[in-house]
């Protein structure tokens, strides 16, 4: 595994350290890291809300075989894994990854749903779209980038931390404050530093922050340390044993080197917002996920004039496959996962896949000899049942294609002309509109058995 594997994956890798590599010593390394971060890890977050969303990534190989392999539905976690290493320095790991998407609470609510409901599918979009494996190679694209782009964080940090200490006041490109040159901000009085911190100067910072943090799990703890020797007190590193070796010597410098730099003002902005990401980081995901009011992590819902309803009706749909999935089970024998993924395929499939599943679930309730008496209602009711049918809003082509017969042999059926309808299509055709009826709001025809329509009616689907 690793970036081995991942050849075709490493253009943005390979940028990144041809660009880091170029500017070598030159301080405005890190201004430029900052904003290359800040854009990989935002496209590592939205491709990876798309891989879900869309699910594409279905179609990758490994997925595939595991599945084949163990004659199992494909699992996403399988997916997950095959991008993520276990070694530092081989290639991303699951602490890279959860640091990159640590401010984006719509991918990490799409990344606990995937896992609380095992769900193929959380975004209620056609299947075939245009360039679905596109998503794939897109997050893994990003997600070698971002790897690349922590590993210089430390480095960046510590030569740009000895340019600003030594460079002279009559350099142009010397900022009042450290954190300016970060952002790029131009202050020149001395005042300014009074000032409350700009936007654009705490994106900066958090950025950078993110970023060692990301590469190594001893950077706040070194921070902490560094910031208190500065200002005098007497402090020294407990470095976690649980935590891996590898990246203390580099965060201990890059430490120091903003403690030498920052004023009394800019560290406590510092402390700040590691304050505010270790609170982020107490995995708040199970509160994201059972909020049903979180609008559609799928990108697609924002473009091409989707109407916004639909991002609302799919957080919903969402929302209650989690409540389905993480509901504790007192009943012995129901097998939880696989009843939480035949509740997503009902909610969050396309719309085509949703009601033939649900009608085939629905089909295998009802007793032989009530679907024997379904052609017979069906033609005994043909009017009857058209008019619910269009009143219901319920298209003619859409209804046969359901159905899975040809629009003129349903015209046909509907005005009760020649042999009867078979007793597939007509089970099918009762129970559809009745379905239809009750998400429309309004009330199924009453010829139709409730034997027949109990069963489709009863079962948690949104169309």
């Amino acid at each position: 595994m690793g970036a081995f594997v991942f050849q075709r994956h490493l253009h943005r890798h390979e940028d990144v350290n041809v660009v880091m590599s170029a500017l070598g010593d030159d301080p405005q390394c890190l201004p430029v890291l900052i904003a290359w971060g800040a854009a990989l890890r935002r496209d590592v977050a939205s491709a990876l809300r798309e891989v879900i969303a869309t699910g594409a990534w279905q179609g990758d190989f490994r997925v595939r075989s595991a599945a084949a392999n163990w004659r199992e539905k494909p699992r996403f976690q399988v997916f997950l894994d095959h991008g993520l290493e276990r070694r530092r320095n081989r290639g991303p790991k699951y602490e890279h990854l959860s640091a990159a998407v640590l401010t984006f609470p719509e991918t990490r609510a799409a990344l606990y749903r995937a896992s609380a409901a095992e769900c193929p599918q959380h975004c209620r979009t056609e299947t075939g779209t245009f360039a679905e494996d596109r998503h794939v190679d897109d997050y893994r694209q990003a997600l070698f980038g971002w790897y690349a782009a922590i590993q210089h964080a430390h480095a960046c940090v510590v030569k740009a931390a000895r340019w600003f200490a030594n460079a002279q006041p009559p350099d142009s490109r010397r900022p009042e404050a450290f954190t300016d040159w970060m952002s790029g901000t131009r202050r020149r009085h001395s005042s300014s530093t009074a000032r409350e911190t700009g936007p654009a100067t705490r994106r900066a910072v958090q950025e950078i922050i993110l970023m060692m943090h990301a590469w190594s799990p001893h950077t706040f703890e070194a921070i902490d340390v560094a910031f208190q020797k500065a200002e005098g007190e007497d402090a020294s590193h407990a470095w976690g044993g649980s935590f891996e070796p590898a990246g203390r010597p580099e965060a201990q410098a890059a430490a120091e080197a903003l403690a030498s730099v920052l004023s009394p003002q800019e560290r406590q902005h510092v402390r700040d917002i590691i304050d505010r990401i270790e609170t982020d980081d107490e995995y708040r995901d199970m509160d994201l996920a059972k909020d049903s009011t979180l609008p559609c992590t799928s990108d697609r819902h924002r473009a091409y004039g989707t109407d916004p309803g639909g991002r609302e009706d799919c957080a919903t749909a969402r929302g209650r496959v989690y409540e389905e999935a993480s509901r504790s089970w007192s009943d012995e024998g129901i097998d939880h996962a696989a009843d939480a993924a035949r509740l997503a395929r009902f909610l969050l499939g396309p719309r085509t896949d949703r009601i033939q599943t649900a009608l085939a679930a629905a089909r295998a309730a009802v007793a032989r000899d009530t679907t024997e008496m379904a052609p017979q209602v069906w033609h005994d009711n043909a009017e009857t049942l058209r008019e619910a049918r269009e009143a219901a809003g319920l298209d003619l082509h859409d209804a046969a294609g359901h159905l899975g017969i040809k629009p003129a042999t349903l015209q046909r059926f509907e005005q009760a002309t020649g042999k009867l309808p078979g007793r597939p299509a007509s089970l099918g055709y009762l129970q559809l509109l009745a379905l239809t009826c009750t998400q429309a709001g309004r009330t199924a025809p009453a010829c139709i058995p409730q034997a027949i329509s109990q069963p489709v009616v009863s079962l948690p689907t949104t169309l």
